[in-house]
């Protein structure tokens, strides 16, 4: 496909981070694609039902509110002509977004931290439009897993939450919840001692992308 048909394919891009939003963006055009940009996913949207693009690419937490799952289910339902890619931090949606079943099936799934090279995502965006089926990439050699329960209460602890916060969503006690809390730590291999601070820590590989849900 020459420039001038690529011209032709307008992408939306999707993202809370002002960075990461900008950098996509800047990458997709440099290849020839027409892009508009959404930080939010209302405006993102607007710009579906404006546009009509021939492809979506969408990060999954866009923080409290509506999440990148309910777009991307939305666009699917509404508008199945149009290619999604996920681009996320995460191995696994359910440590991105408590939602994370909502996501299609037939979608693109790009781990931002796995990207080597600007032209991953122009092959995305042309894998997603030809519908062509594409696994989760394989998790990296370093990868810390966890159950779906422990990526809930991991994914709890990045939002902020307290321990009582923590017990109060899953239904139990605080002592319940510490326990819960305990074992995550354990299972991420870190220090739960008076010299050391846990959630920091287990905060921190959150960010990295490290972690997967078995």
């Amino acid at each position: 496909m020459d420039d001038a048909e690529r011209s032709r394919l307008r992408v939306i891009v999707a993202d809370d981070d002002p960075f990461t939003r900008s950098l996509v963006a800047d990458g997709l055009r440099s290849q020839g694609f027409e892009v508009s940009t959404a930080g939010t996913v209302a405006d993102a949207w607007s710009l579906v039902l404006g546009l009509d693009p021939h492809a979506l690419i969408s990060d999954l937490n866009f923080g409290p509110g509506d999440s990148g799952a309910s777009l991307l289910a939305r666009v699917h339902e509404e508008a199945p002509w149009v290619g999604l890619v996920v681009l996320t931090s995460h191995q696994s949606p359910e440590l991105a977004v408590p939602d994370a079943a909502a996501i299609p099936r037939d979608v693109v799934y790009l781990v931002k931290s796995q990207l080597r090279e600007v032209g991953a995502l122009g092959d995305a965006v042309h894998r997603a439009i030809g519908g062509e089926q594409v696994a989760q990439p394989h998790d990296p050699a370093d990868a810390l897993s966890l159950t779906s329960a422990q990526a809930e209460v991991l994914r709890l602890l990045a939002s902020g939450a307290s321990t009582r916060a923590v017990a109060e969503h899953r239904g139990t006690s605080v002592r319940a919840a510490e326990t819960m809390l305990a074992r995550l730590y354990s299972a991420l291999g870190i220090d739960d001692d008076a010299d050391s601070n846990p959630r920091v820590a287990a905060v921190q590989l959150w960010q990295q992308g490290r972690i997967t849900v078995r």
